[in-house]
């Protein structure tokens, strides 16, 4: 059985427009799934968003931006907030998990990784360890140079795990309460759902510039289009929906948004 790398969204298991409001019936509910998965032999990596955990506090202190001369103190103390929180984040879900039997290993970005987007540097194989459900998330990280710290998203975590680590044959990103990508805000009348995706669909996204400082869903289909190339199976599903995720682990029929090669990038 190969391994799986699954993406908690940050609207998934957060309240993202209060600050610090965890949903844990969400990771209640997806729990059993990663269990069964996990004791029937799947290498399971986990990466976990922020959502109100992080990134409110990352805007207000520009932590995006690295260092801004004049800001040190007001930035070294986002930092260090946003650096509490998402232990805290990271601590409410691992500790559903345990509840559930699931043997997690944590790996904090930054006590391994340096720098920011996709060519972020930092040693994978830790992940790679068997007899673990691997844990990791969006965080604050040092960056070399003037910059000296910024956030290295969960995207980004994504596609370095999916794409260096051996026997990936599953990427799953886990949205809140939508089925898959849709053509346009799934709020609006007539939006559609796109069941398969390539390079050549057309979408429309917004990003929320109140809160989300990685890149939102925009990131999401970028990262989930490369991941694509070299991945068998990489999906958008609905994460309030653990009996389709099941399905989609276990092989059987799925509700979701595929990406796909587009015969022109071959």
């Amino acid at each position: 059985m190969g391994r799986t790398v699954i993406k908690f969204g940050g609207a998934l298991i957060t309240e993202k427009e209060s600050r610090k409001v965890f949903r844990p019936d969400t990771i209640l509910a997806l729990a059993p799934i990663i269990s069964d998965m996990s004791d029937s032999g799947m290498d399971l990596i986990i990466v976990h968003g922020a959502g109100s955990f992080g990134h409110i506090d990352a805007k207000s202190g520009d932590l995006s931006k690295g260092h801004i001369p004049g800001r040190e103190d007001e930035q070294r103390r986002a930092r260090e907030i946003v650096m509490e929180s998402m232990n805290e984040l990271n601590k409410s879900i691992v500790s559903i998990l345990e509840e559930h039997g699931i043997n997690c290993r944590c790996h904090p970005p930054r006590e391994w990784a340096n720098g920011t987007g996709p060519e972020f540097k930092g040693d994978i194989r830790r992940f790679e360890e068997k007899g673990y459900v691997h844990v990791t998330f969006g965080d604050v990280v040092d960056v070399s140079g003037r910059r000296e710290f910024g956030i290295l998203s969960g995207d980004h975590l994504m596609e370095r795990l999916s794409t260096e680590l051996s026997e990936v044959d599953k990427v799953v990103f886990l949205l809140d309460g939508i089925d898959g990508l849709y053509d346009k805000d799934p709020r609006m009348e007539g939006s559609r759902m796109i069941p398969v995706w390539t390079s050549s669909t057309s979408y429309e996204t917004s990003i929320n510039e109140l809160t989300d400082v990685t890149g939102g869903m925009a990131l999401k289909v970028e990262v989930a289009s490369r991941i694509s190339k070299s991945v068998p199976l990489v999906s958008f599903v609905n994460g309030l929906d653990p009996e389709n995720l099941h399905n989609l682990l276990i092989g059987e029929h799925f509700v979701g948004t595929r990406f796909e090669r587009a015969k022109s990038d071959e």
